[in-house]
């Protein structure tokens, strides 16, 4: 059974079993879920929140001030062993050839407010090998933190997910190293260029939040994604049978929604990467 959003909202109209898609404010669309109602949090907020970060907040106050809200609904609707796995790595500064801490201000300043880390992954894919665009001379991003936080230590994770024998040679300890060219990314980038488009380029392999869906989440928990983008993480919720709920400001991204979930048939079982 999948949960409906009391809160006003544009559903997008996926067939689809176990959840639903929704445009709108993720703040507003969030006061709508129940309390106590999540297994986990799996999501990639943009790193630089509503604006870019300049060298005067290079520790990213405003970023924080924007974040924080959204933690305290991550902390109403979570269950008490539920977590929230969240992609954030560093940001050039708008300004200056150097680069943001927001990510480290995010971690203390949600420890100061009561969250606990339960772990630190570090996500490697070689497909960033790639200087910043009109940047200075710089080595390039190619590594980006993924921050398992809780309201406690004791939670829900089953460490079998990152012992499966097709993930084992892309997952070394809390180092993950996957990349698109699993058959679903394939299969949503073959729809997105057989309609005239290009795939969303700030999305991450469905491979990714498939791991921590099965690492966090047992069969029938909800899994909520509110920056729910091309949908990779509802998509991975969908197929490993947990209901889900996703949530996303831009609606340009429908295509790539459907895209994504067009792809159900290209094959089963967990991708390798």
């Amino acid at each position: 059974m999948t949960i409906e959003l009391t809160t006003a909202g544009d559903r997008c109209a996926l067939e689809a079993r176990h959840g639903s898609y929704h445009w709108g404010d993720s703040l507003e669309l969030l006061a709508g879920v129940p309390d106590g109602s999540v297994g986990a949090v799996v999501c990639s907020p943009p790193f630089e929140g509503t604006e870019l970060i300049a060298d005067a907040d290079r520790t990213g106050a405003a970023f924080l001030s924007w974040l924080a809200p959204f933690f305290e609904q991550f902390r109403r609707v979570l269950r008490p062993d539920g977590c929230v796995a969240f992609e954030l790595g560093g940001l050039w500064l708008s300004d200056a050839p150097g680069k943001a801490v927001q990510h480290a201000g995010a971690v203390h300043a949600l420890a100061a407010a009561g969250w606990r880390l339960v772990q630190d992954f570090y996500y490697y894919n070689p497909q960033l090998l790639r200087p910043e665009p009109g940047g200075a001379a710089r080595a390039a991003d190619s590594v980006t933190p993924i921050w398992v936080m809780a309201r406690t230590h004791d939670v829900y994770y089953d460490v079998r997910a990152l012992e499966q024998p097709a993930r084992q040679p892309f997952v070394r300890g809390n180092l993950l190293e996957f990349d698109t060219s699993g058959p679903y990314d394939q299969a949503y980038e073959r729809a997105l260029v057989e309609a005239g488009l290009r795939p969303y380029a700030d999305r991450w392999p469905t491979v990714v939040p498939e791991l921590f869906v099965e690492l966090l989440t047992r069969p029938g928990d909800l899994v909520l994604d509110p920056f729910a983008g091309s949908g990779a993480t509802c998509f991975a919720a969908e197929r490993l049978g947990r209901r889900w709920l996703g949530c996303e400001l831009d609606r340009g991204l429908e295509p790539h929604v459907r895209a994504m979930f067009g792809a159900l048939a290209a094959g089963t079982g967990p991708q390798a990467g």
